[in-house]
């Protein structure tokens, strides 16, 4: 009989022609009657754990175990094979809005067009959603929000003399001389040198400006008004003079110089070049005005043959006061001429400083809200005008030894208080009337009626006739501003009268002192001394007397929230 304790323990024993036979066990090498260990992870054919590099094989006593690597599965037939994290959502942590893409032990996540974020995370870019921040500025999103910059004055200086056109290399100067690298640029930047540089708009040599291939502009620098502009870089390599090409931006800024969102280029021995920004192009001066070079810097600056007449004259401001804001313009030029600074002028909130507009001459504009407090201006009210005062302060340039007292300029602005406004329904159903404010601007009270409680859809009818159980939705509206105004519209008093003449005949009252009439039920008052908006409605009436006609009436006026309580309080 065959016993396998007659074998080492890692053997079993076999019957062949009646004579027993010792065999080692599968993973075991020997006579079996000494049995070792076989070393699997040795041998590359013995186990199939990094057939193709996604594993590594530990032997274990009699056999072996494959570990693979993350990213991997382990098949019995073909060792570690890829996870396709991407074919299964639970097996990944992409954005449910990202693209997955499987790689062999791994997988990337990336945010779809129009997203901003790692893959990880993808939320609406709103900077792709049309121009959130206009042409003026760059919108730079960020997770939860973005914001907009100026890149005028968040920018990065590059003041490197070697990037000047004039720096020139053969190409056997190459084993003496680095060639600067500019594939770590990304972002808004400004060059700088003694003076300010600009990027040169023309075609450069190679093995210029410190670099093997140079990287120009192509195309004309823009104005102050152009904002920012897509351009493209251009290289001069071998195969011409724009090889590579891509896009970059520029921008004027209003101090003559220009800023350059600019990207790495496709690689290194690529570096923009730079040349003095002597020229006036592009710089947009007022017609009293030329460009001058002055330290290096374009600028405008005011013709020296501008003639002085009379100073209280050349001084009186143009000043155009509106319902939202009042703006006060003095001629840039004249006030320089005088001997002012114009980069002091101010009202009486030293904080609210001029700036200089350019049209058909340059100015120093303020702008200012007709509401008391507003930049340090005060207003009152003597029931039939509101009167907003301010007072613009001149300080004249000091040579560093003396210096003289600032001159007040007064100005004011009258709001009317106080206006009719007259509506005949039968025979005109809109009207409208334009009343001038101080002199300078106008604003616009438009009456009608309409033929629903929203006030939405006006009778445009020549006539309007109406049976007695209708009612009468009578809307007054100030064109001409907006909600960011300080004033609301007050209905004082609204009435009725059977003839033109609101003096002449009997006369129904309908609002007295914004007050409604407490006889009539079917009086409603929806809005009076809260908006630019006053709406009432009624049931139609007609006069005793033969009369077939109606006439409406409204005694109007503005009303400044900023100092007074505008809405009606009622004393039920």
């Amino acid at each position: 009989t065959c016993s396998d304790s007659d074998c080492h323990p890692n053997a079993t024993c076999s019957e062949f022609g009646g004579y027993g036979e010792c065999t080692c066990k599968e993973g075991f090498a020997g006579d079996g009657s000494s049995c070792n260990d076989i070393y699997e992870c040795q041998d590359f054919y013995t186990n199939n754990c990094n057939y193709y590099g996604n594993g590594y094989c530990v032997n274990t006593i009699g056999s072996y175990t494959c570990n693979c690597y993350s990213g991997y599965d382990y098949k019995e037939d073909f060792g570690c094979v890829d996870i396709d994290e991407c074919a299964d959502s639970s097996l990944n942590d992409c954005d449910p809005v990202a693209i997955c893409t499987n790689h062999y032990g791994s997988y990337t996540c990336t945010c779809p067009q129009g997203y901003y974020g790692d893959g990880y995370h993808c939320e609406i870019n709103e900077c792709l959603q049309g121009t959130p921040c206009g042409s003026n500025e760059e919108c730079v999103k960020y997770i939860g929000s973005y914001s907009c910059i100026d890149p005028c004055s968040s920018n990065t200086i590059l003041n490197d003399p070697w990037r000047s056109t004039s720096n020139t290399y053969g190409y056997w100067d190459y084993w003496y001389y680095w060639y600067h690298c500019d594939n770590g640029l990304s972002g808004w930047y400004r060059f700088k040198g003694e003076y300010d540089q600009k990027i040169p708009e023309h075609c450069i040599p190679q093995y210029s400006c410190g670099t093997a291939i140079p990287i120009w502009m192509n195309g004309s620098h823009p104005t102050v008004s152009d904002g920012i502009v897509n351009r493209t870089a251009c290289s001069n390599w071998y195969d011409g003079c724009c090889t590579y090409p891509y896009n970059i931006s520029v921008k004027m800024c209003p101090g003559g110089f220009y800023v350059y969102k600019l990207q790495r280029p496709p690689s290194c021995n690529f570096a923009y070049c730079t040349e003095s920004n002597y020229s006036c192009s592009g710089v947009d001066c007022a017609p009293d005005e030329e460009c001058r070079i002055v330290g290096g810097v374009s600028g405008c600056y005011c013709k020296s043959g501008i003639q002085l007449g009379n100073l209280e004259d050349d001084l009186k401001p143009q000043v155009t006061c509106g319902l939202e804001n009042i703006e006060v313009r003095f001629s840039k030029c004249l006030v320089e001429k005088w001997g002012y600074n114009t980069s002091s002028i101010h009202l009486r909130d030293y904080s609210c400083q001029g700036i200089i507009e350019r049209s058909d001459k340059s100015y120093i504009t303020f702008i200012t809200r007709p509401a008391d407090g507003s930049c340090g201006g005060s207003s009152w009210n003597n029931g039939s005008v509101i009167r907003y005062t301010n007072t613009v302060y001149l300080a004249s340039y000091s040579d560093g030894v003396i210096v003289r007292d600032e001159i007040p300029i007064d100005f004011h602005c009258d709001y009317p208080s106080d206006m009719e406004i007259n509506l005949l329904t039968a025979i005109s159903s809109y009207v409208v009337s334009v009343f001038n404010v101080a002199g300078t601007a106008n604003f616009t009270i438009t009456m009608g009626l309409f033929q629903d409680s929203g006030y939405t859809t006006p009778y445009t009818d020549s006539k309007v006739w109406l049976s007695s159980s209708s009612i009468l939705y009578v809307g007054v509206i100030v064109t001409g501003a907006t909600g960011s105004s300080p004033f609301v519209l007050v209905m004082k008093n609204c009435y009725a009268t059977p003839t033109a003449d609101s003096f002449y005949g009997p006369r129904y009252d309908i609002l007295t002192n914004q007050c409604p009439n407490k006889n009539d039920p079917t009086l409603s008052v929806a809005e009076n001394g809260v908006s630019l908006k006053g709406r009432f409605s009624l049931q139609v009436f007609k006069f005793l007397g033969g009369f077939d006609k109606i006439y409406l009436h409204c005694q109007v006026g503005l009303c400044d929230t900023s100092n007074s309580y505008c809405a009606a309080v009622s004393m039920d």
